[in-house]
């Protein structure tokens, strides 16, 4: 996470370097002007008000749309009139504003799910990144250096909102983390920064050649690197590397289909001081997705059938206060255990009867398991899963491990193709802007 402090100083820092030489001598003199500019570096966090963090505000397109519109209205209206007016003044400010903007999504991009692609993608992306290592020997270190290793995990819109801690509510927060809140200091895209400077300031120039060349070879040299370094810091070409760049990232480097998995173990208890049979689950069918249910569990001395149930809200609730009822009736002694049973063989039969699927595994069936697979949806649903234990010798007890694995396949068709798109306008601007510099080049030789 990066934190209000680091993104203005990182952030003002990072645009100040990147200024050409006239617009640093102007914001020199117009000191206050920058400063505001640098204010946007914390703009995208004005959705804490909101209430949902790390969402719209953190979109890259938003941004990136914005300073192509600068990039197109400067280039044109620069042609049209040489001298600096108040117009081309706004749109610088909304230029370094933008890229103010964006550079505040990459430092934030490696702590926590954000909205990335919205309005063209509704998911929420994180992106983990590992320095992977072998266990092996390399001449005097204890590990061999395999690389850098990212990791992209998608979430659904409420699922994202769920995940970071700012969205919690007050009770949520002090229930998963007590009365304080340690947060972590470790940002991978801040490091890496940190690391680029320090390489062009410190470590780049330890490997320049002591030995002077000839003048001649050195302005020649000098000559063909200002000629690529023109053509290629041309703000358009620029933005256009960007862009291909965007594009890859929603589309191909995440990937056509994308997994993610999750599981959930827990014990099926019957004795006579404890009786948990039971085990609620619910979760989110991802909009483009496939989704399958996985399930197992031992099979001991005492056999026993399982059923699970996919149900709607209601009963879901139902059954499970209806449960803490008749187990609390039975703890408090007033209801012995054959009554408790028969309760319980009640609520079980009732949730059957109203539950939306049902799937019964007997015998040696439940440690094989089943898989269910839900029908893709295009909007986001929230899916009720009750298993149980049903159908066991009653007058013995047993306590059986049970695992639960929902398994998501994300679809990225659409995804893809939107990146491919965005790459593709990337490309053409590098192009057109190329075609551009040289045909200035040439009527400028020809003058």
């Amino acid at each position: 996470m990066t934190y209000t402090p680091t993104h203005l100083a990182v952030q003002g820092l990072i645009v100040w370097l990147l200024l050409s030489k006239n617009n640093k001598a102007y914001y020199k003199e117009h000191r206050w002007e920058f400063i505001i500019i640098n204010l946007v570096a914390i703009f995208p966090d004005i959705d804490l008000l909101f209430g949902y963090h790390r969402t719209y505000t953190h979109s890259l397109i938003i941004p990136t749309f914005t300073l192509l519109s600068m990039l197109v209205i400067d280039m044109i209206h620069k042609n049209a009139s040489p001298i600096e007016d108040a117009t081309q003044k706004t749109v610088r400010f909304v230029k370094l504003a933008s890229l103010m903007w964006l550079i505040h999504i990459f430092l934030d991009l490696s702590w926590g799910p954000l909205l990335l692609f919205w309005p063209i993608d509704n998911n929420l992306y994180d992106l983990s990144v590992f320095l992977r290592f072998r266990n092996e020997a390399w001449l005097f270190f204890p590990l061999t250096f395999v690389g850098l290793i990212p990791d992209w995990s998608i979430y659904s819109m409420t699922e994202g909102q769920r995940i970071f801690f700012i969205n919690l509510t007050q009770e949520e927060l002090q229930s998963i983390y007590g009365e304080f809140l340690d947060l972590y200091i470790a940002q991978f895209t801040f490091h890496v920064l940190l690391f680029v400077v320090w390489a062009v300031v410190i470590l780049f120039p330890a490997f320049k050649r002591k030995k002077r060349k000839s003048e001649e070879e050195r302005k020649k040299y000098a000559k063909s690197f200002q000629t690529f370094w023109t053509l290629l810091k041309r703000q358009l070409t620029l933005f256009g590397i960007f862009m291909i760049f965007l594009g890859l990232m929603l589309g191909p480097i995440i990937g056509l289909n994308r997994a993610m998995n999750y599981e959930v173990s827990y014990e099926y208890r019957s004795t006579q001081s404890y009786f948990d049979p039971t085990l609620g689950i619910a979760f989110v069918n991802k909009p483009q997705a496939t989704t399958t249910i996985d399930f197992h569990s031992e099979i001991g001395v005492v056999d026993y059938n399982a059923t699970m149930l996919l149900t709607n809200n209601d009963t879901f609730i139902n059954f499970f206060e209806n449960f803490d009822n008749v187990t609390s009736n039975y703890y408090d002694d007033n209801i012995t255990f054959e009554q408790m049973l028969s309760s319980y063989a009640t609520l079980t039969d009732q949730a059957e009867n109203e539950s939306i699927y049902e799937s019964r595994l007997i015998g040696g069936n439940v440690e094989n398991g089943t898989q269910i697979t839900m029908n893709t949806t295009e909007v986001e649903e929230t899916v009720y899963l009750i298993t149980f234990v049903k159908d066991w010798n009653t007058s013995e007890s047993f306590i059986y491990e049970a695992t639960i694995g929902v398994n998501y396949i994300i679809h990225r068709k659409t995804a893809v193709i939107e990146g491919s798109i965005l790459s593709g306008i990337g490309l053409v601007l590098i192009v057109v802007d190329q075609i551009i510099a040289i045909r200035q080049k040439r009527r400028i030789s020809r003058n």
